[in-house]
């Protein structure tokens, strides 16, 4: 019989953290029986949605927010689960403190329990959360990190057992990225423009740096840039855009969820990003092989091997961005090596496969089975 895993996200996106979260739960052997907790919003609809068309239970909780009211609403969920006696209770965290409550269920519920981390943002932590944090790591079984970056940081900002830390990469599908360019999707990208097209798949949030990637854009001209991702920046960027010169080159694709169809008709994969933890868009150009121009910050550069399978910048460093950009678009043969070595070090490194596999390992070390 399949043993039960209760997975749980306080997200109400469907990004590239809650994509990896449906990825595993598509690729679990058949002894787990899995179960999608979440918050119950109208927004989670969409991920509530694509984890029952995989085959997994689908439940809604009460949100358990920071304060007082997520304590109380974490002990009804704590009696849910010594109720329900999954074998493992996943969640899969954003940043540090979220699901924070729903961990604690699962310690006070003595149900093994294993946190993913996707991402550390720049936050101060104030002292109580900090202790309230170390208490609560000494319950959770084990934490998998999607990168050695956001490992070391959990262990040596917030003291978290390093012994309870695994790098668990995210991973992608090949399969969906080995397509033809289309036409009509090209002159989408490129506004039926000539000149080369740089994609750049990412929310319009100031974590992603669209700011650096227009300024870049500014230098650049007759180059197209194509940005798929809706955001709270948006109309801030609009204007940046027009402020620089660059609006009549910049298309806003809006959220699209045909991403591997546009970065087949695009030339370049660009991503300027201030911080990530191991980003999915990234790996997604790789798979795509198309060469990547991305920020040299942690996690992406173990991903990108730079001067191998891409070129990593400066963080929010405009003038090193439209250099790589126009080196690689100056040179077809170095994107065409830089590109089928991405998409060899993804077949190697960042399968599904592996993924799945390095999850189901600790699964199973934490119930005693080796």
């Amino acid at each position: 019989m399949a043993r039960s895993i209760f997975f749980y996200t306080d997200s109400r996106e469907l990004g590239g953290a809650e994509l990896s979260l449906l990825m595993l739960i598509e690729g679990l052997s058949a002894e787990w029986q899995p179960t999608l907790l979440v918050d119950d919003d109208p927004a989670t609809a969409p991920l509530a949605e694509r984890a029952g068309s995989l085959g997994a239970g689908v439940r809604r909780v009460a949100p358990m927010p920071l304060g007082l009211a997520g304590t109380r609403r974490g002990i009804e969920l704590a009696r849910l689960l010594r109720a329900e006696r999954p074998a493992i209770f996943h969640a899969h965290l954003s940043w540090p403190l979220a699901a924070k409550w729903a961990l604690a269920a699962a310690v006070v519920a003595r149900v093994p329990s294993v946190a993913t981390i996707q991402l550390i943002p720049e936050f101060e932590l104030e002292r109580s959360s900090y202790w309230q944090l170390r208490v609560l790591a000494s319950g959770v079984g084990r934490y998998a990190a999607v990168s050695r970056a956001v490992a070391s940081e959990l262990s040596e900002r917030f003291g978290w057992p390093a012994e309870k830390i695994e790098v668990v990469y995210n991973a992608v599908e090949l399969d969906r990225f080995d397509l033809p360019a289309d036409p009509a999707v090209r002159e989408e990208l490129s506004g039926g423009r000539a000149g080369p097209v740089v994609l750049t798949p990412a929310r319009l949030d100031e974590q992603k740096g669209h700011p650096v990637l227009f300024r870049a854009a500014a230098q650049l001209p007759g180059v197209n840039f194509a940005l798929a991702g809706e955001g709270p920046q948006r109309a801030a960027l609009e204007d940046l855009a027009a402020r620089l010169g660059v609006a009549d080159r910049v298309a806003f694709l809006g959220f699209r969820t045909d991403i591997p169809q546009l970065l087949a008709a695009c030339d370049l994969f660009a991503l300027p990003s201030l911080y990530e933890g191991s980003s999915l868009a990234v790996l997604e150009g790789m798979a795509a092989r198309r060469a990547v121009v991305s920020s040299a910050i942690g996690g992406t550069d173990e991903l990108v091997a730079d001067g191998e399978s891409g070129l990593l910048v400066p963080p929010g460093d405009g003038e090193a961005l439209s250099a790589a950009l126009r080196r690689l678009l100056g040179d077809r043969n170095l994107r065409e090596e830089f590109a089928r070595e991405a998409r060899a070090r993804v077949e190697r490194d960042f399968t599904p496969a592996a993924m799945t596999g390095a999850n189901e390992r600790i699964y199973r070390e934490l119930l005693g089975d080796g």
